[in-house]
């Protein structure tokens, strides 16, 4: 009894094993394959290395928002005119523009989808501009979606 329930045991783990080494676009649908594949291709030109490295960075806890203005300076320095910024989030998949105003840009990057995905997160960026429409300041901030 024993020795046929070790082996009813390692067949389950075998099958269980061989589920688990399926690749994920194979239980994902077809569309969130292409969009995943179209945020892929973002992170390689545009904003997608500065949000991998957001992302990659320390993960907000809770309700936690972690000050990311400078990764984002980084990638877009002070100076930059407004249609730039503005071009370089509406190549962006995932990036929203929430507020488009002559003064400020308020876009919102989402990684996962809440009470879905147990990383889910987000980036909050506000940049303002000058009357010229240059970059003057920026404020972001990467926190968990709830």
């Amino acid at each position: 009894m024993t020795r046929s329930r070790n082996r009813l045991t390692a067949a389950a783990m075998t099958a269980v094993l061989a589920a688990a080494a399926l690749p994920l676009a194979s239980c994902a649908t077809t569309d969130a394959h292409t969009r995943a594949s179209t945020r892929d291709e973002t992170i390689k030109t545009g904003v997608g290395p500065m949000l991998e490295e957001i992302y990659s960075s320390r993960k907000p806890v809770r309700f936690e928002q972690l000050d990311v203005s400078e990764i984002v300076l980084r990638h877009i320095p002070l100076g930059t005119d407004k249609s730039a910024v503005e071009a370089l989030f509406k190549a962006a998949p995932g990036a929203k523009v929430i507020e488009d105003s002559a003064a400020e840009l308020i876009v919102r990057d989402n990684k996962g989808q809440a009470m879905l995905d147990p990383d889910a997160r987000s980036v909050v960026m506000t940049f303002s501009f000058d009357a010229a429409g240059k970059l003057v300041k920026v404020a972001a901030v990467h926190l968990k979606n709830q």
